[in-house]
């Protein structure tokens, strides 16, 4: 028999609240959005599937506008990034690695980069794991479960609460459920159903080796380029390479568009085994330079499959009692370096509006039920949020295609930044003030019109 348990987390102050919240994921924002929620003393629980925490790929980046919105969530978690991050350049720099014969060790330091893009701030990079690490500490004892794959869940009538079953045989109830798990959300796939396309995300035609070369390597063969971000271009092609853990490893990320009319092999595995020699092939046309650099790579290597939701995006974020945040919601390529950024806008807005659920209801219990006050919350966060989020799902799209000269229309380096710039500032420039704002009064305007 099945026993159903109702978590018994409190609040930060011992105090018993008002509702309780689920996430599903305890990945990067699972863990921001946990966190967020326990600093204004919202009772909430994390589910990860995993045994320990263990993010996948390498590194992020972050930039002030996510620090900010990092520090409203919880001031603890910017004040971590100097001890494991390497502060990044306040510009973005582009080298046209097709060139096969030029020697970018003979460029001056003033005429390392074919194209820059200044963004007037810096930002931090830093490994996955190691934010993930970082994050966990300042978890309260008990608000992380690891092991705990979901298998299902039930919303019921009115004033019910939402009713968890996990592979383990277990149930749990929540008042409700957020999932943050990952562009392979179990939770979204459970929303839609396997018929609904949306349910799943889909191969964007591109794949991406990831490794990590030790600094003391890569700087003897790339120089000066090995200090900063720097952005290598190419037909068909392209790479990313950045300093990580205090300049002890360069992180290199290489992209190859895929022409291959059958897609990916496998959705349900996203890597797929592969070796040094297929990345040279890839890379065949590129400078001698950065074939010398995957000449330091092991023989054995992994693919990695590029998803995102672009072809069938979200009809909304908000089921009900149940909400998806993040890559969940809205996962994208990796190419403005933004997916996580914007799950942590994601979670300011779920935090704000959980916030002012949780206050409604502690001023007057017999206003308006616990489910209804928590799905307008989630309805308020679909509708500030969703626009935005899809947005950069297409732009990054476009930017991966970009890199590989694979826009018909983009012709010339000029061509190139003034494309990039008209979508960059959008993302850079955004104002995470605003939509806070905003957030609260689409919030109360919902609250006031259901109410009467």
């Amino acid at each position: 028999m099945t026993t159903t348990t109702t978590d018994p987390t409190k609040t930060k102050d011992n105090m018993d609240p008002p509702f309780h919240i689920s996430i599903i994921g305890g990945g990067i924002i699972g863990l921001n959005l946990a966190l967020g929620l326990l600093n204004r003393n919202i009772s909430v629980t994390i589910y990860e599937q995993a045994h320990e925490i263990k993010e996948i790929g390498a590194g992020i980046g972050i930039s002030f506008g996510i620090q900010e919105c990092m520090r409203e969530l919880d001031p603890r978690i910017p004040e971590m990034l100097p001890r494991i991050a390497v502060l990044g350049p306040d510009t973005l720099q582009w080298v046209d690695a097709s060139s096969t014969t030029e020697d970018f060790g003979l460029r001056g330091e003033g005429k390392l980069f074919d194209m820059r893009l200044p963004m007037g701030e810096g930002f931090y990079l830093c490994h996955r794991a190691e934010l993930c690490n970082e994050l966990v500490k300042l978890l309260p004892e008990g608000c992380l479960r690891l092991g705990k794959r979901l298998d299902g869940f039930e919303q019921g009538s009115e004033n019910a609460k939402v009713v968890m079953s996990f592979t383990d045989g277990t149930k749990v109830e929540a008042d409700a459920v957020i999932g943050c798990d990952g562009i392979k959300s179990r939770v979204r796939n459970l929303l839609l159903g396997d018929e609904n396309p949306a349910s799943k995300p889909h191969y964007a035609k591109e794949s991406a080796y990831r490794s990590l070369i030790s600094m003391s390597k890569a700087s003897s063969i790339l120089g000066s380029y090995s200090s900063v971000l720097t952005l290598w271009i190419g037909h068909g092609a392209s790479i990313v390479t950045f300093p990580l853990s205090n300049n002890k490893y360069l992180n290199v990320a290489a992209f190859v568009q895929d022409n291959n009319k059958d897609g990916w092999p496998d959705y349900h595995k996203h890597t797929v085994q592969a070796s040094k020699a297929e990345i040279m092939h890839a890379f065949a046309d590129f400078n001698p330079r950065i074939r010398r650099l995957f000449e330091e790579l092991p023989d054995e290597q992994n693919r990695w499959g590029i998803f995102d939701t672009l072809d069938y995006p979200l009809e909304s974020y908000a089921y009900g009692c149940v909400a998806v945040a993040g890559d969940a919601a809205h996962g994208s390529t990796p190419h403005h370096g933004m997916g996580a950024g914007m799950g942590i806008e994601d979670a300011l807005v779920l935090r704000t509006v959980l916030e002012r659920a949780k206050q409604k209801l502690s001023a007057d219990p017999a206003a308006t039920s616990k489910k209804i006050a928590l799905s307008r919350a989630f309805e308020t966060f679909d509708s500030i949020r969703r626009e935005r989020s899809q947005w950069l799902v297409a732009s990054s799209r476009r930017q991966g295609q970009l890199v590989k000269w694979g826009v018909p229309e983009i012709r010339n380096k000029e061509d190139f930044v003034r494309d990039t710039q008209e979508r960059i500032s959008k993302l850079y420039g955004y104002d995470w003030r605003l939509m806070v704002k905003q957030s609260i009064e689409d919030y109360e305007k919902r609250t006031e019109r259901k109410d009467r």
